[in-house]
């Protein structure tokens, strides 16, 4: 198609869209290419239409692979789920499990006498001299011997 013949139809299909005629500007290309009549415009205009075709096959491509994408998030969800409850049964199950024993706990201190009626009471541990600390009193050492109380 010829550069002339493009402007001219480009300027047509602006001026049928800028009067009202045409909605959209393809609408108004292809009006302005039944008033020039010309084959290379019909080409044209095949080429858009193929091209169209061409995008809703990639579309349709492109839905698939969503498809399949959902699919495996949706198991994999699922199967996250499945896993959760499973260790929730095991968590109550051990909750039960712990419940009964503290309750036989109990019952054996109960069925036991208290035998020790002695009470003991606790013996102070002998006290030695920690050798970091030594045997010093606070009285012993002063505090302006441990501080510098003078002028810098």
């Amino acid at each position: 198609m010829d550069v002339q013949k493009l402007k001219k139809m480009n300027e047509l299909s602006k001026e049928l869209k800028k009067h009202g005629m045409a909605d959209s500007t393809a609408q108004a290309f292809s009006q302005a290419g039944e008033m020039v009549r010309d084959e290379a415009f019909k080409q044209v205009i095949e080429r858009n239409k193929s091209s169209q075709k061409s995008k809703d096959c990639f579309d349709n491509q492109y839905q698939i692979m969503l498809e399949r994408q959902n699919r495996q998030i949706a198991q994999e969800v699922k199967a996250l789920k499945e896993t959760v409850a499973a260790m929730q049964a095991e968590i109550e199950m051990l909750k039960a499990d712990q419940k009964t024993a503290s309750k036989l706990q109990d019952k054996q201190t109960q069925e036991k006498p208290v035998q020790e009626t002695q009470t003991k009471f606790p013996q102070k541990p002998e006290s030695k001299e920690h050798p970091k600390q030594g045997g010093f009193s606070p009285d012993d050492v002063s505090i302006e011997k441990m501080f510098y109380f003078g002028k810098k």
